[in-house]
């Protein structure tokens, strides 16, 4: 397989460029996290706050799980 030659500023640009896309992409997940207790008092019922909290982390869940197929299929 033969060497590529990558500049220094084109390696550089290509890091800042991934690393922006990954905070992008998982900004949405760090502020549905961050604002889980919050989300399960809103959405689901008060007289269960337990059951509220894990219904809410298990729609978290359920959103990290399913990702990478959302990827493949639209990705392809």
């Amino acid at each position: 397989m033969a060497a590529i030659n990558v500049s220094g500023k084109e390696l550089r640009r290509v890091v800042i460029a991934a690393s922006v896309g990954n905070v992008i992409e998982w900004y949405d997940f760090y502020i549905f996290g961050s604002l889980a207790s919050i989300l399960a008092a809103k959405f689901f019922e008060k007289s269960h706050p337990v059951a509220a909290f894990l219904s809410t982390v298990a729609i978290f869940s359920v959103g990290f799980l399913i990702r990478p197929l959302g990827a493949f299929l639209f990705g392809w």
